[in-house]
C-alpha cells in the first residue's frame, strides 16, 4: 500500500550546532528510522559519585540528619589561620566579594583537585554538588526565558554557560585563579613559603608543555585532569562553598552574577536545512496560513552588487525579514528569521520556579509533529 510522500522531521546534534533535517520519505521508512538516539551528556555530567566506606564516615545518631554526616578519611586539612596567611587566597576572596561566612580554608580546598600523592582535602565532592547547583539554576533560567527552545539547543546553551570551557574561562580570565606551574626546585630557589602553593590551582595534568612546540604526555591516571576540567571543578567547588556558607538565596545570586550574566549568542546555535518546508509545517500545526514571500525593497538589480530585502508573511502578519544579494538568499534568510523568532520567543516577565512569586506560564501546546 502506497501512503504517498510524508515529511519527516528529525534532529541531528553536533558539538557546536543543532541541525533540523527535513526529508521526503515514505511512511514505512519514517517508522523504520525512528530509532532511539544516543544520549549526549554534558561535561559536568561525566563525574561519578564515589561510594564511601563506613570507616570513612562519622554517622550521626539519627540517619536522617544528612547535614551531620562527616567524612573522616582526610589526612590533613589546612587551618583557617594558615589560610589567612596566603595573599592570593585573600585577594581571590575579595575579588569574588565572598561573605565572612565563607572561610578562607574552604577556598583553599576549592583550588585543590584530587591528586595521586595528595594528603590534603580536595574539591571532588564539592565540585559534584556545585555542578548540580549550576545545572539546576541554568536550566530553569533557559527554560523560562526561552520556553520554545528545542532540547538540543537547550543542552548546547547549558554547555555554553556551565560547561568545562565556559567555567575555565570564568575561573581563569574573570576570577583570576592562577595555576601552580612552578616546580619544587623553582619554589626552593625563589624561597617561596610552602603555604603559598595552596593559593593556586593544583591538579594532576594530563599533558605538560615542556617548551614551545613540544608537549610531554605523562601516564594518565584516575586523577589526571585537563586544564579546562580542573579550572571548571574549582569554579563548581566555589559555588558549593557559597551554598554551604550562605545558603540557597546567596548561591542563586552568585550564579546569576558571575555565570548567567555572560553573553551567550543562542541564535547562532541554530542551523536549518530547508527552512521553508519546516516553517510551512510549523504554521500548519498552529492553524495559520502558509508562508508567502513578498519583496519589500531592492537596489541595484542590474548592477554587480544588488541587494534585496524580502519579508516572510503568514496572511498579513510579517514573520521575519531577510536580505541578500539574490532573491533566493533573501527568501531563505527570511524563513530562518521567522523560525528563530518563534524558537527564541521570550515572555515579558520570565519568573523562574525558584522565585517566591513564580506562577506557571502557558506558552503553547508544543510541537506535536516531533
Amino acid at each position: 500500500m502506497n501512503h504517498g510522500p510524508h515529511i519527516a522531521f528529525g534532529t541531528r546534534y553536533s558539538t557546536t550546532r543543532f541541525v533540523r533535517h527535513i526529508s521526503l520519505s515514505p511512511l514505512t521508512k519514517v517508522v523504520a528510522q525512528s530509532k532511539p538516539k544516543p544520549v549526549h551528556k554534558l561535561s559536568y555530567e561525566k563525574a561519578n559519585n564515589v561510594r564511601m566506606n563506613s570507616d570513612d564516615l562519622e554517622t550521626p545518631d539519627s540517619p536522617t540528619n544528612f547535614g551531620d554526616y562527616k567524612r573522616t578519611s582526610y589526612g590533613i586539612q589546612l587551618s583557617e589561620d594558615e589560610a589567612q596567611k596566603i595573599p592570593s587566597i585573600l585577594a581571590l576572596h575579595a575579588r569574588l566579594n565572598l561573605s565572612q561566612n565563607f572561610k578562607k580554608s574552604t577556598l583553599v580546598r576549592a583550588l585543590t583537585s584530587r591528586m595521586k600523592n595528595n594528603e590534603y582535602v580536595d574539591n571532588h565532592q564539592m565540585a559534584l554538588f556545585g555542578s548540580s547547583m549550576l545545572s539546576y539554576y541554568t536550566t530553569e533560567y533557559l527554560i523560562t526565558t526561552y520556553p520554545r527552545l528545542p532540547i538540543g539547543i537547550l543542552k548546547a546553551a547549558t554547555e555554553a554557560f556551565v560547561g568545562d570551557y565556559a567555567l575555565h574561562d570564568v575561573a581563569k580570565n574573570v576570577w583570576g585563579i592562577e595555576e601552580d606551574l612552578s616546580t619544587n626546585l623553582e619554589k626552593y630557589l625563589s624561597k617561596e613559603p610552602k603555604l603559598f602553593r595552596f593559593g593556586r590551582l593544583r591538579y594532576d595534568r594530563q599533558a605538560q608543555e615542556v617548551e614551545a612546540g613540544i608537549t610531554k604526555y605523562s601516564t594518565t591516571s584516575e586523577t589526571s585532569l585537563s586544564t579546562a576540567t580542573a579550572y571548571a571543578n574549582s569554579a563548581r567547588a566555589i559555588v558549593a562553598g557559597v551554598f554551604a556558607a550562605d545558603g540557597e538565596r546567596e548561591t542563586k545570586d552568585f550564579i546569576y552574577k558571575h555565570i548567567l550574566s555572560r553573553n551567550v549568542d543562542i541564535s547562532s546555535m541554530f542551523e536549518f536545512e530547508e527552512p521553508g518546508k519546516l516553517l510551512a509545517r510549523l504554521l500548519k500545526t498552529k492553524n495559520m496560513e502558509l508562508p508567502t514571500i513578498r519583496l519589500i525593497s531592492e537596489t541595484g538589480r542590474q548592477s554587480s552588487s544588488p541587494m534585496f530585502i524580502v519579508g516572510c508573511f503568514s496572511g498579513d502578519n510579517l514573520l521575519g525579514e531577510g536580505q541578500g544579494t539574490s532573491l533566493k538568499e533573501a527568501r531563505i534568510r527570511s524563513c530562518v528569521s521567522a523560525l528563530k523568532a518563534f524558537y527564541l520567543y521570550k515572555p515579558l516577565e520570565p519568573w523562574v520556579p525558584s522565585d517566591e512569586r513564580f506562577k506557571p506560564l502557558f506558552v503553547d501546546e508544543g510541537e506535536s509533529f516531533y
